[in-house]
């Protein structure tokens, strides 16, 4: 009897509000429906003492494996009187099987070289891309793009650079080349270039989560369990999950859906939806 009891009084202890998010009534300022805002009806005053998490979200996976912040490459490639050429090829968006992503890549590059016979094969067994010209090159990382730049100043043609943030189609983050060569192959391909969503709000809490990159928005860490095509559904919550609110007045609220990297993820035009649960203990 006194445990039911306990149980009891700690279920009448706990106040609970729910807030259903739909994409779908984001205001009309609203960039996307990753990058959206949404507006109470009324406002809410929160009292002390109070959390708030994320619960029953429904996330299409829509976002293509090449997208515009990950399109890059970043090439030096030595012509045939032995100068170096920089470039900055754009792989085309969309959506690539590892032999696929090899046949566009070899077109891009023979696109842009075509006299060096560049071939470009998917090794199935070791799940990488061997790169070989006439010609020796090399193929730049991120971290290799943004250090040259930093430290030397060297500049590529075509650079692009969204706040701070360098575009390298993904397999190249999985490898690094250091020096020109004429056979290169690449890191594990991995088509999934999100593993997690991170969701953030600067309108919740109190700025007592740290991302990756320093980032204190974020409010919850999905991760991408659904393939292509099909919707990433997560209730999981756990305790520390539960976002401090105590306090906030909350009318306006502003969620963007972002990657590792910091960049919007693009949904292309796909609906997201959820639920905020705020929790009172009194």
């Amino acid at each position: 009897k006194l445990f039911f009891l306990l149980i009891y009084k700690k279920l009448k202890m706990d106040k609970i509000k729910k807030i259903y998010v739909d994409s779908r009534y984001k205001t009309s300022d609203s960039l996307s429906n990753s990058d959206f805002k949404f507006e109470l009806k009324e406002q809410i005053d929160v009292p002390d003492n109070t959390v708030c998490y994320i619960d029953d979200i429904s996330i299409p996976h829509s976002w293509y494996t090449v997208e515009n912040y990950n399109n890059k490459l970043y090439i030096d490639h030595t012509n045939s009187d032995f100068t170096l050429k920089s470039a900055v090829l754009t792989i085309p968006e969309g959506n690539y099987t590892a032999t696929n992503l090899a046949s566009t890549l070899q077109s891009v590059l023979r696109a842009t070289f075509p006299n060096e016979n560049y071939t470009c094969v998917y090794n199935t067994a070791r799940g990488t891309i061997t790169i070989t010209s006439i010609m020796s090159f090399r193929i730049f990382t991120d971290e290799q793009v943004v250090q040259l730049t930093n430290s030397i100043g060297v500049q590529f043609p075509g650079w692009v650079d969204h706040n701070d943030l360098p575009t390298t189609v993904d397999i190249m983050r999985n490898s690094e080349s250091k020096s020109p060569e004429e056979t290169f192959e690449t890191g594990f391909i991995d088509l999934l270039n999100v593993h997690n969503i991170y969701m953030h709000c600067p309108n919740i809490g109190h700025y007592n989560c740290i991302g990756v990159r320093g980032e204190n928005s974020i409010i919850k860490k999905i991760p991408v369990s659904s393939s292509f095509g099909y919707l990433i559904l997560d209730s999981v919550v756990a305790p520390h999950d539960k976002i401090d609110v105590s306090r906030q007045c909350i009318k306006t609220m502003h969620f963007t859906l972002k990657n590792v990297h910091g960049n919007i993820i693009n949904l292309h035009g796909a609906h997201i939806s959820f639920s905020l649960i705020f929790q009172t203990m009194e």
